[in-house]
């Protein structure tokens, strides 16, 4: 079924006949009230804002107890976090196909984990964990004028807790397949104005697959000080530290005989690739608020390094990038009269990143494109500084008391400069281009606009339209192939988004809703394009649509039973799209054009569904247990739209019990059906490529509060 207004429509006034009946029934008891920090950086009610947030909270990740966020992550409807192999590494699909882009912004505590023009999909490794966290965010759909680039189909927020009299904490997390995690937290007070809390994690993985065993260890320091009663600072330190093992995606006949296999060949285990990160971010928050203004400084620094042998490649290089960055995010925020409010602020940015390619020791290729590749020989020595100088503006305003608007833009300008360290040239040998050292520049104004209306104190309605834009990165602009034509250095153009959407919110007595209605064009797509003999570049040469509906409910039956349901249904396709437009075949001299515009992306599930059962046990005070069924429909392997995958549902099952007011025990079971199936399943290049999901597995732990 593919979604529509009229879905939409019909759900939206079935829902709101529902809940005012819900509201008449429980009437004289307190109102559910969800607060949201992403869109503004300061707590609004959701029914306050025209967007669409989904939350979670701290009881659900304390009690999900989860090796990977993204567990937690996907109760929010049309969230979708693949974690790749049981690892720290993962993808996303929120409002997108399952894609490895820079479509989605990472934040921890309002400020982003990594720079546009280096982006990763692998952000979530560089977070803190379940320890001192207060809850997720993920504001879905384009960010607000205060989202930079990336934030087009969503933004991630990771929420620490305050500094509080909270306990001190000790846990210990035990699994199958040598799974162990140690997580602490102990925190100091100081009279009342402020105080200080150091949390740490250590992770150790053999993991379920072959050479697939991570080590990560995290810290987290937050010192706040409350200089007098309208000003404070806040100081956060993030650091980490990861080591992984490298495997790969498998064929079908892999996949069926043994899915626990790397999928790698002997010779390359040999090598024992790895992926090493490092990571450390210092941050401190000036925060003044009086009564009719608030201002906030927040100058930043982070650092990351990667390193990782390139086992996709036949000669199997080492890569090794450094990333260091210095920010400063700044707004002030001004109250008028009937509650208006105005912000003005400021995003800067400099980066400078290091990439460095070599090949470890000499290695010989056999079949198409064979070649010798000798030890030392270097692919890529170069350096490139991003600045970026992004100031913007948002009015929220009230026509009525119950109708308000939104009016904000932004506007981003953004400097690449490359430094090549490599003498020019047009080919190594190995099909890769050295280029001259250049600059480049794009600049791009972000308009947004909303109206929101209170239908009474518990529920509202909002109607939104967002413009956002995605950068191309440095590795997609300078890192180019020898047989790629010289009109493509520096075509490359930022993607540009439009997103409209329609929404309906409530939080009432035992009942919160949320629907929302989504359709976002994209254009200039950056996708990959193949020249005569194979080589791959970057090209802007698409327009795609994304539609679709996302729901979440949760309901609260009587004391003891709740359940939460996190439902999407979307669309992707592309509006306009010649693949290898103008190529004739250098042998037959036929085109090679195909008209792809109105086929499906691939990767693209058709639905996406989270829902849990919670139960608290009135007869056994402290325990809570939680039945989940996660599903994804069915979607194309190939934007060819010729073989497709069934998708998958998985159960899990989770139990806590609180033992006294400081021992709290512990357990999951992940697919408790031992399901075998592709968590992740698509086609490249005429080979299907199977990221299998993980087996049934065990978890046991407990914590202690002192």
């Amino acid at each position: 079924m593919k979604p529509g207004l009229t879905v939409s429509a019909l759900t939206f006034a079935l829902l709101q006949a529902y809940s005012a009946q819900v509201a008449a029934d429980t009437a004289g008891i307190d109102q559910i009230e969800k607060i949201t920090v992403t869109s503004t950086r300061t707590a609004k009610a959701n029914t306050d804002l025209a967007l669409s947030v989904g939350q979670v909270s701290e009881q659900t990740i304390a009690d999900d107890n989860a090796q990977h966020i993204s567990e937690s992550l996907q109760t929010i409807p049309g969230v979708l976090i693949n974690q790749l192999s049981g690892g720290q590494g993962h993808n996303a699909a929120v409002r997108m196909p399952i894609n490895f882009d820079g479509y989605t912004l990472y934040l921890q505590d309002n400020i982003p984990l990594q720079s546009a023009a280096f982006y990763t999909h692998n952000a979530l490794w560089w977070t803190t964990s379940n320890i001192g966290l207060s809850r997720l965010e993920v504001l879905r759909g384009a960010g607000t004028s205060l989202h930079g680039a990336g934030a087009v189909a969503a933004t991630v927020n990771v929420l620490s807790k305050p500094v509080t009299a909270d306990k001190n904490t000790l846990g210990l997390t035990l699994g199958e397949h040598g799974y162990s995690r140690i997580n602490g937290s102990t925190t100091w007070l100081d009279d009342n104005q402020g105080g200080l809390r150091v949390s740490a994690a250590y992770l150790d993985n053999d993991g379920w697959r072959d050479h697939n065993a991570v080590e990560k260890a995290e810290l987290d320091v937050r010192h706040e000080y409350q200089l007098d009663d309208k000003q404070s600072l806040t100081t956060s330190l993030i650091a980490s530290s990861l080591d992984q093992q490298i495997l790969t995606t498998l064929s079908i006949d892999q996949f069926e005989l043994d899915p626990s296999q790397s999928g790698l060949p002997d010779e390359v285990i040999a090598l024992d690739p790895r992926r090493t990160t490092d990571y450390m971010r210092l941050s401190t928050e000036y925060l003044y608020e009086d009564k009719d203004l608030s201002v906030s400084l927040i100058p930043y620094a982070r650092h990351r390094t990667l390193e990782h042998l390139a086992t996709w490649q036949p000669n199997f290089p080492i890569e090794e990038t450094e990333v260091t960055t210095f920010g400063l995010l700044a707004l002030a925020s001004w109250s008028h009269q009937n509650s208006a409010q105005t912000t003005l602020g400021v995003d800067l940015e400099h980066t400078s990143g290091d990439t460095y390619s070599f090949q470890p020791t000499t290695r010989i290729t056999t079949g198409r494109g064979a070649a010798t590749y000798p030890q030392g020989h270097v692919f890529y020595d170069d350096t490139t500084t991003f600045k970026s100088v992004s100031p913007y503006i948002q009015h929220i305003g009230y026509f009525s008391d119950a109708l308000s608007y939104t009016l904000g833009a932004r506007f981003d300008h953004s400097e690449y400069e490359f430094d090549n360290a490599l003498v020019k040239y047009k080919d190594d040998g190995f099909g890769n281009r050295s280029i001259a050292s250049r600059k480049d520049t794009f600049s791009h104004l972000s308009p947004k606009l909303s109206l929101n209306y209170l239908l009474n104190a518990h529920s509202s309605v909002y109607a939104r339209f967002a413009n956002a834009m995605r950068l191309p990165t440095a590795p997609e602009m300078y890192h180019l192939k020898s047989r790629q034509s010289s009109a493509q250095l520096g075509s490359l153009k930022e993607e540009t988004s439009d997103t409209y959407e329609l929404g309906y919110k409530a939080n009432l007595d035992a009942l919160s809703i949320e629907l929302a209605y989504y359709l976002m064009d994209v254009d200039d797509a950056i996708v990959t394009a193949f020249s005569d003999l194979g080589a791959s570049y970057r090209v802007n040469a698409s327009s795609v649509r994304h539609k679709g509906f996302e729901l979440g409910l949760n309901y609260q039956f009587n004391r003891a039973f709740s359940a939460a349901l996190a439902y999407s249904q979307s669309d992707h396709e592309f509006r306009h799209y010649i693949r290898d437009e103008g190529r004739i075949h250098r042998e037959t001299g036929e085109s090679m054009e195909q008209d792809l515009s109105g086929n499906s992306l691939h990767m693209a599930p058709e639905y996406v569904a989270n829902f849990r059962l919670n139960y608290r046990s009135q007869a056994i005070k402290g325990l809570r247990l939680t039945a989940e069924a996660k599903s994804i429909g069915d979607y194309y392997l190939s934007v060819e739209n010729t073989d497709s995958y069934s998708g998958y549902t998985v159960f899990n099952l989770k139990a806590n019990y609180r033992l006294n007011k400081r021992v709290k025990l512990h357990a999951r079971i992940a697919n408790l059906t031992d399901k075998t199936y592709a968590l992740q399943n698509e086609e490249r290049f005429g080979r299907t490529r199977i990221q299998p999901g993980m087996p049934r597995t065990a978890y046991v732990g407990i914590s202690y509060n002192f």
